[in-house]
C-alpha cells in the first residue's frame, strides 16, 4: 500500500509538472521515478522489493496519465481530452519491466558490501545519465536542481562510509554510460511501437 500511494503521489507530481512551465522538465525525465524506487525499495527482501517497485511504478504511470487528463481539463476547460490507451498500456508494461529490474538490483542499496556499492553507483549513474539525456532541452536548470537533490537523497540512503563513497564515485562513471542506454530505451520503444 505504501508503494502504491508513493507511486500515485509521484505520478500526480509528474502530471502537474507536465503543465507547469517551471517544472516541465521533470515530467519528461526519469528523476522522479528513480527517487520513487530509492524511497520504497532498499532494505527489503528481493521478492518484496520487486513487487513494491512494480506496484509503485505502475501506480505512478496510472496517476501520471489520469493526472494529465485532470490537469488538461483544469487548464483548458471545455476542451476534450482522451487518454491514449496504447501509450498507457506500453508505459505500464515498461513500468512492470523496470520495476522487476529495479527491485532486483536496488534492494541492495544501503548495504556496505559490493552489491550495495554497485547498486548505489547504478542509481547515481542513472540520474546523471538522465540529466545528460535531457541536457539539450529547455529548462535543464530545473532538472539539474532536481538531480542534485536526488543525488543527495541517494547518497543518504545508500552510502554508509567515506570509503564506500569513494568506491561509489569510481563505479558511477561506467554505470552512467550503461545508465544512458537504459534511460534512452523507453523513448526508443515508444517511438518504435507507437510512432
Amino acid at each position: 500500500m505504501v508503494a502504491f500511494v508513493a507511486g500515485a503521489a509521484s505520478g500526480a507530481l509528474g502530471a502537474y509538472a507536465y503543465y507547469s512551465e517551471a517544472l516541465r522538465p521533470l515530467a519528461h525525465s526519469f528523476t522522479i521515478w528513480i527517487v520513487l524506487i530509492v524511497a520504497v525499495v532498499p532494505g527489503l527482501p528481493r521478492r518484496r522489493a520487486v513487487v513494491r517497485a512494480v506496484c509503485a511504478l505502475v501506480a505512478a504511470v496510472l496517476a501520471f496519465y489520469v493526472g494529465k487528463a485532470v490537469m488538461y481539463s483544469i487548464k483548458y476547460a471545455g476542451m476534450p481530452y482522451t487518454i491514449d490507451l496504447s501509450k498507457l498500456v506500453l508505459w505500464c508494461g515498461l513500468a512492470v519491466a523496470g520495476g522487476v529490474v529495479a527491485g532486483f538490483l536496488f534492494e541492495a542499496l544501503g548495504r556496505t558490501d559490493r552489491r550495495g556499492t554497485v547498486a548505489t553507483a547504478a542509481v547515481l549513474g542513472l540520474l546523471v545519465a538522465d540529466l545528460v539525456r535531457r541536457s539539450d532541452r529547455f529548462g535543464v536548470e530545473t532538472l539539474l536542481v532536481a538531480t542534485v537533490i536526488a543525488i543527495v537523497f541517494v547518497a543518504w540512503r545508500g552510502i554508509r562510509s567515506p570509503r564506500q563513497a569513494a568506491k561509489v564515485a569510481l563505479a558511477a562513471v561506467p554505470m552512467g554510460l550503461l545508465g544512458f542506454v537504459i534511460v534512452s530505451a523507453p523513448d526508443f520503444f515508444e517511438g518504435l511501437l507507437i510512432g
